[in-house]
């Protein structure tokens, strides 16, 4: 192989892991409601240490959904292989607001999450997908705050949201 070819060789195959390593953007989160799909960019997203953080208030996206229809949510594994949680809220036939619902994921543990109305009638008007982080809550006193097993509360590292319409 001639020196130019060579060169050219190593050229290419340089702008290829220069490609290949670029960063790339903020996980996005995928959403099925009632039919319809989403993609959905973090509302805030941050280092493992919440110490550098992107945000874009635009990223909330909307579904329509009718009320006793199930939301189901996919996240990637640089997501699913961190601790994170899903916090999902409805609204009852009669109107009445009901409490946020919590699910909780070990790194690892699951990589989508459905969320069902818990009663007839209920129509889903949020659902939220945190990633906590490495760092914690802390008091005035710089010590961390705790749970009543003594864990710390880890902070939320990305933050993903869609608001569920009515249909």
């Amino acid at each position: 192989m001639s020196a130019r070819k060579a060169l050219g060789v190593l050229l290419g195959a340089l702008a290829l892991l220069a490609t290949s390593c670029a960063e790339a953007g903020p996980p996005e989160v995928s959403i099925y409601a009632d039919g319809e799909y989403t993609r959905v960019a973090p509302l805030k997203y941050c280092d493992v240490l919440i110490s550098d953080c992107q945000s874009a208030a635009d990223a909330q996206a909307t579904l329509p959904i009718r009320p006793g229809e199930p939301v189901q949510v996919s996240v990637p594994a640089e997501i699913a292989e961190a601790p994170w949680l899903v916090n999902v809220q409805g609204v009852a036939a009669d109107g009445t607001l009901l409490p946020v619902r919590q699910e909780f994921f070990s790194p690892g543990e699951s990589y989508a999450y459905t969320a069902r109305p818990t009663s007839p009638g209920e129509r889903l008007l949020v659902v939220e997908v945190l990633q906590l982080g490495g760092a914690y809550a802390g008091g005035e006193d710089g010590k961390p705050i705790t749970d009543s097993e003594g864990n710390p509360q880890l902070l939320a590292r990305g933050w993903w949201s869609v608001g569920l319409a009515a249909r």
